[in-house]
């Protein structure tokens, strides 16, 4: 079934195909091969009859990566623009399709998102089925990529940094202050954007701020550089939802 592009790409009452079309018939091992690099498998996309040609494709993920042996479903990264800057399907130039390994209901992510965004800016998210080659690899989360796209759509502005923090066990995003050197945060967080060091001078100033302040000072402090209301509403709804 195909749906008329003013049907939005993540509304939630819609079960979109994705087809994907590799060369070579060998995709899959490039895909595992190329894990962990930048390299990305160019492929042909259909979406609702129309075909987006040599998109990027690579697998991602971790422990839902090495937890998945080859030949079943793994998580998949889409860049739309991979060869076409201006390329987007509904808007959007990237896709996370995931595999949903530990979730049976493969419904956690989309139902959590759904929530989230009631409370404070999430990514959208939907259910699509993938079929790879010909051959059908079933339902996946459709996760929308937290990107400059979200922060233009979400904040009206193409400006500010953004961090990601690996999952476990190097994950440790708790905001500690380590010192003033920017090595020891860069072995913590992964910039997303452009790496500039007044990005890393304001990330190290916000966990001096939150550590070293005294508590009576703390609030007129953290004016400005940090979102109070917005983090617990974030914490609220991960202590509540996991």
């Amino acid at each position: 079934k195909t749906y008329p592009p003013a049907v939005p790409f993540y509304d939630q009452g819609t079960l979109r195909t994705i087809f994907f079309d590799f060369s070579d018939a060998n995709w899959e091992k490039e895909l595992m091969a190329f894990k962990g690099s930048d390299v990305e498998v160019p492929a042909t996309m259909v979406v609702d009859g129309q075909s987006y040609r040599d998109v990027g494709i690579r697998f991602r993920g971790s422990s839902s990566f090495m937890m998945v042996p080859e030949g079943l479903k793994h998580s998949i990264d889409v860049s739309v623009d991979y060869t076409d800057k201006k390329a987007a399907i509904g808007g959007y130039h990237s896709l996370n399709l995931l595999n949903s390994h530990e979730d049976p209901s493969f419904l956690r992510s989309v139902l959590f998102l759904d929530a989230a965004r009631e409370y404070v800016p999430a990514a959208a998210a939907n259910l699509v089925r993938v079929v790879i080659n010909g051959e059908s690899w079933g339902v996946f989360a459709n996760v929308e990529q937290v990107n400059k796209d979200f922060v233009t759509r979400t904040f009206k502005t193409e400006g500010g940094a953004r961090w990601k923090v690996p999952g476990s066990p190097g994950g440790r995003g708790g905001l500690e202050y380590t010192g003033e050197d920017a090595a020891a945060y860069k072995r913590v967080f992964e910039i997303e954007t452009k790496d500039d060091p007044k990005s890393w001078a304001a990330l190290i100033n916000l966990t001096k701020v939150l550590n070293q302040t005294p508590p009576d000072r703390l609030e007129a402090a953290q004016a400005g550089i940090l979102d109070v209301d917005g983090a617990l509403r974030f914490l609220a709804l991960d202590n509540t939802l996991v």
